[in-house]
């Protein structure tokens, strides 16, 4: 006779088996690695698969091949510090007071950020590059992440030669690289979350090397840009395999965009639209951003999504896809169900800019809504509104305002209503000194228990 406690152990070990072939819900050793990359001043038209013909990216091409493509992913804060925070709490910045660049303006701690929750459900946290969140005392290992890649120290006088540490002159992105797949080789049999966000393409391109330039056909100053875009894709193409090599491709989502348009003083395209950051920043060419999702077996293969999207989306399909509840401060829903076409509706009917911060920038300013084929926008509030078709005038060439009142009316009141839900402007603290969150050094650094 077997003994009780045996009897019920192996029914609880069938009961396991079943549930592992026929649940859709994932355990803590399947739960999928998330790798976000976050590239800094990509335009719309900078990359092979979203039409550029100047500039070869196979790497990020294959990512939207293998996954979805959209053609209407949007950042509602546009400059790089508050599309930052907005990607990493998951909702309008302009929730808790940041309304235009803002820098130095603390992020809410009643809310976890995308590193905190994902670290608090069992994921080791990892970040590369650029931050530009929060107050100084608020860097990554401050804010969920318990892992940083230090900065290496600058060649003299470059923004993008670093020595790495062996002592060489190295690329900075190419460095950067090199890192993501030390990050892969040592969280491999564990699940993991990293986020990579480079300097590139921000600016100072203008010292690509000819080993870069010479990959592309485009002309010009255009040519430095195009270099380093080739760059940030040959990353793209170690991230890949390295995941390959260990078999981990298959169970890990990779997102990939860009913090605002394209840098216009860089050469760098948003076509088919017009404007980008530095010039024609109150145009959509500044707030529409490359964006692509790639899960093999969770996202749809070769897919392009024409449904508009905002950057703090990327949140709620992150912890989901973890098999994790999406928090209730985010403005971001789960885009899986409408990748896969099981939810048909729109994940957001409207979108909304308000970036109106006193003293900031004139050209930063921007108070805006999209909804379907149209966009409202002006750049003070004493402005009169414009409208445009964007389907049949991209480049906003013509001003439909006063062919259709009902429309302005309607996409105003929006806004109105909108605006009223948010947070009263907030105050940045003054600091008598600058403090550098993560030190100049080779290797990494790592959080305290307490800072998790």
């Amino acid at each position: 006779m077997k003994h009780p406690s045996h009897s019920f152990l192996l029914a609880l070990l069938a009961l396991a088996g079943a549930c592992f072939f026929t649940s859709t819900s994932l355990s803590a050793v399947d739960k999928p690695n998330v790798v976000l990359i976050y590239i800094d001043d990509l335009g719309y038209g900078d990359v092979g698969c979203y039409d550029c013909k100047d500039i070869p990216t196979p790497h990020v091409d294959r990512l939207a091949k293998e996954g979805v493509r959209f053609t209407a992913s949007y950042i509602t804060n546009p400059p790089c510090c508050p599309s930052r925070c907005a990607l990493m709490m998951g909702q309008y910045g302009q929730r808790f007071g940041k309304y235009g660049m803002s820098r130095g303006l603390p992020i809410p701690e009643d809310r976890p950020t995308l590193a905190k929750f994902m670290g608090q459900n069992g994921y080791v946290t990892g970040q590369i590059g650029k931050w530009d969140i929060g107050t100084k005392a608020q860097g990554p290992l401050q804010v969920g992440f318990a892992e940083v890649a230090q900065k290496p120290p600058k060649k003299k006088g470059s923004k993008y030669f670093c020595k790495n540490k062996a002592g060489k002159t190295q690329w900075l992105t190419d460095y950067d690289g090199d890192n993501i797949v030390k990050f892969i080789e040592r969280h491999k049999s564990e699940p993991f979350f990293l986020y990579w966000a480079p300097e590139a393409v921000h600016s100072k391109n203008d010292e690509a090397p000819p080993s870069l330039t010479k990959r592309t056909t485009a002309k010009g100053k255009r040519s430095k840009l195009a270099g380093a875009i080739v760059s940030v894709d040959d990353q793209v193409g170690k991230l890949i395999k390295a995941l390959n090599e260990h078999d981990l491709r298959k169970n890990t989502l990779i997102i990939f965009s860009s913090d605002n348009g394209a840098n216009v003083g860089e050469e760098g395209s948003s076509a088919p639209y017009r404007g980008g950051k530095g010039s024609g920043t109150q145009q959509e060419g500044w707030v529409r951003v490359p964006t692509i999702f790639s899960m093999p077996g969770v996202v749809p293969e070769g897919k392009d999504y024409h449904k508009q999207i905002a950057n703090f989306d990327f949140y709620s399909p992150i912890v989901s896809v973890a098999g994790l509840p999406i928090p209730k401060h985010c403005d971001g829903v789960n885009l899986i169900p409408y990748l896969t076409g099981k939810n048909k509706d729109e994940p957001h009917e409207y979108l909304f800019w308000l970036n109106n911060e006193p003293g900031d920038a004139e050209r930063r300013h921007l108070i805006a809504v999209r909804w379907k084929k149209w966009r409202l926008y002006k750049k003070y509030a004493k402005d009169d509104w414009q409208l445009f078709a964007l389907e049949a005038d991209p480049k906003e060439e013509k001003n439909v305002a006063q062919k259709h009142p009902d429309i302005v009316e309607r996409l105003s009141a929006k806004h109105a209503a909108w605006s009223k839900t948010l947070a009263p402007l907030g105050k940045i603290p003054q600091l008598a000194k600058s403090d550098d969150r993560i030190g100049t050094g080779h290797g990494w650094a790592y959080a305290k228990d307490s800072d998790r």
